[in-house]
């Protein structure tokens, strides 16, 4: 099965934030379940700038060096994601979607559709007031832990 997971999921992981043991342990389980995890493309552009202000505002890493760890750290999860398909026409519907207040979130769901994802794995569950009937679940990742979602 296909799961879509939010940036801001493998951002608790990568940044070690207050809620890393869930994000850590959902995919882990995702993993273990052979469920195929995707990132957006969008998502991917926002890591890495993220993920680099990190390093050199944080950890205040030096040029080389820190290019060397951005480099590392984004070719692990391109190991562990693949990258949901998009194009001009999900984009427009994801901005165009008025059940969405945050765009970048509706094209976020935009793109779990298009690729056939069962789940969208975020934090922001509020952010995606998507119908019960649709074809996407949305979970947190605490949510995803304590269901019997996927056989957990």
């Amino acid at each position: 099965m296909k799961v879509l997971v939010d940036t801001n999921v493998i951002l608790e992981v990568i940044l070690q934030r207050e809620n890393v043991a869930f994000a850590k342990r959902s995919l882990s389980v995702l993993s273990q379940g052979n469920h195929e995890m995707y990132l957006t493309v969008g998502g991917f552009y926002g890591m890495l700038y993220t993920v680099d202000n990190y390093l050199r505002k944080v950890l205040e890493l030096k040029k080389p060096e820190r290019i060397e760890a951005l480099r590392s750290i984004m070719k692990q999860v391109l190991n562990k994601f693949q990258v949901a398909e998009h194009d001009r026409e999900s984009l427009l519907h994801g901005i165009e979607d008025k059940t969405f207040s945050d765009l970048e979130d509706s094209c976020q769901y935009q793109a779990a559709s298009k690729e056939g994802c069962i789940l969208l794995l975020t934090f922001n569950v509020d952010d995606f007031n998507v119908s019960s009937d649709s074809s996407v679940k949305i979970m947190t990742p605490q949510e995803l832990l304590e269901s019997s979602y996927f056989g957990i």
